[in-house]
């Protein structure tokens, strides 16, 4: 049994899966759930739940540990730019502007256990011990404190798997998938017994990685891999059952969401090659390729996946857009892309203005608008791309209306919860007496 943190505190545990939906916990329309074991110990009071915009997962988990939206927290996205510059950086854990949940908790004494969180590279010093997740460059610098990393290696641990497997070796890259859980698992059980933990989180990306390649599987029973997208459900559906037995034995708290939820893809939009044939953007002939090659002409861009950036004067070298004429150039793309449609279809939700999504001391960062697509239609930079439209490998898109959020005193659920209360709740929670029971529900695993 798991060391019990010290001074009969309240414990918590947290259970991340990426990418996993309402309807693929919940079931339903003629689905059955694919996570039974976890819909039955919250005892099927798991709610929607509505993420960051844009909706993926570097945004949404920096929201969620720190309960800030990106204009406090800094990141807007997997990609940003160089100041001042057309060169790509990956912003990381170093850019992160407010403290995350587990060093606040580490400034009151309190330890926590972070396997596999995503955007939290490279790993700094915590109280406690933190492996971090997605994207991770190097394990030498995924692991605090560094006298696990011997063990992690002995143990074949895998930040993440090869996703190039998941476009033409799809059976390889299955097992790639149970294998990594696999090993993280034993990991995580390990570290449950060796370390005293007042907070534990188990996160899951394999869950987001199976679904981009293989969305089709899930969807269509004849699909040739649809037993073998059921089954890698199955065994997270195990894992984190198991967690929550050994929570309830404890008696420690229990939390599960997604960072995002997700979808079919009907199309693939190209943002950049939108915006060029719109004439919004333009290049230098013979100039250098994708954005370092932006003509003076330009009034606007994207970044992955829907971030659109007026080209201002003073702002990008060759910024051609005054600061006079920028709200023109945001009204005009929003005009433009509220009536854009493919095949007659309208693509975009809705076009926000980034001070209606985001307030703080990080706006200098944040991009002019963010787009909301709809249902089925995945927006992309596509900088390099030859046409407006495509479709690809990927069959699975990432959508922000249906994550999920459950826990073990239901009624501390928001009624329409959002990525950004998740720390508030968790919070609570290791707030009450661990010989309370009021206010908790049959779970977790009691039912």
């Amino acid at each position: 049994m798991a060391r019990k943190g010290g001074n009969g505190r309240p414990k918590l545990l947290v259970i991340g899966l990426d990418g996993v939906s309402h309807e693929m916990l919940a079931g339903g329309a003629g689905r059955p759930s694919l996570l039974p074991g976890l819909r039955d110990a919250f005892a099927g009071q798991a709610r929607p739940m509505t993420v960051s915009i844009p909706e993926i997962s570097a945004v949404s988990w920096s929201s969620f540990m720190t309960g800030a939206q990106p204009g406090a927290h800094g990141i807007y996205g997997f990609v940003d730019l160089v100041p001042g510059t057309y060169q790509y950086r990956f912003p990381d854990f170093r850019d992160l502007k407010v403290p995350p949940f587990f060093v606040e908790l580490g400034a009151s004494g309190r330890r926590s256990v972070i396997i596999n969180l995503p955007a939290t590279y490279p790993a700094r010093p915590i109280p406690g011990v933190l492996i971090s997740g997605f994207v991770a460059l190097e394990l030498e610098r995924a692991v605090f404190p560094p006298r696990y990393l011997p063990l992690l290696r002995q143990a074949g641990y895998q930040v993440d798997v090869d996703a190039g497997k998941g476009k033409e070796r799809k059976a390889e890259f299955l097992a790639d998938l149970h294998c990594a859980l696999r090993v993280r698992k034993q990991v995580a059980d390990m570290l449950w017994e060796r370390e005293e933990w007042d907070v534990f989180m188990f996160t899951v990306t394999g869950t987001d990685r199976l679904q981009h390649f293989l969305y089709d599987a899930y969807a269509d029973a004849g699909h040739e891999f649809h037993g073998e997208f059921a089954a890698f459900f199955r065994e997270v559906d195990e894992a984190a059952v198991d967690f929550l037995r050994r929570a309830r034995d404890i008696g420690a708290e229990a939390v599960a969401l997604s960072d995002h939820g997700f979808g079919p893809i009907r199309r693939e939009i190209y943002l950049n090659q939108v915006l060029k044939r719109q004439g919004f953007l333009d290049f230098d002939p013979g100039g250098a390729r994708g954005l370092p090659g932006i003509s003076g002409r330009s009034r606007a861009f994207a970044l992955d996946p829907s971030r659109l950036y007026v080209h201002l004067q003073g702002r990008y070298p060759r910024g051609a857009v005054a600061a006079a004429d920028h709200e023109k150039v945001c009204r005009d793309l929003q005009a433009f892309f509220a009536g854009y449609r493919v095949d007659g279809q309208p693509v975009v939700e809705r076009v926000w203005r980034a001070e209606e999504l985001y307030h703080g001391g990080q706006m200098a960062a944040a991009p002019d608008l963010v787009l909301l697509s709809r249902p089925g239609f995945d927006l992309k930079g596509g900088m390099e791309k030859d046409g407006e439209t495509g479709t690809s490998h990927f069959t699975g898109m990432h959508r922000q209306d249906n994550a999920f959020l459950a826990c073990s005193r239901p009624s501390r659920l928001p009624e329409r919860p959002t990525i950004f209360d998740v720390k508030g709740l968790m919070t609570g929670l290791l707030a009450i007496s661990p010989c309370s029971s009021a206010d908790r529900g049959s779970g977790p695993g009691r039912g």
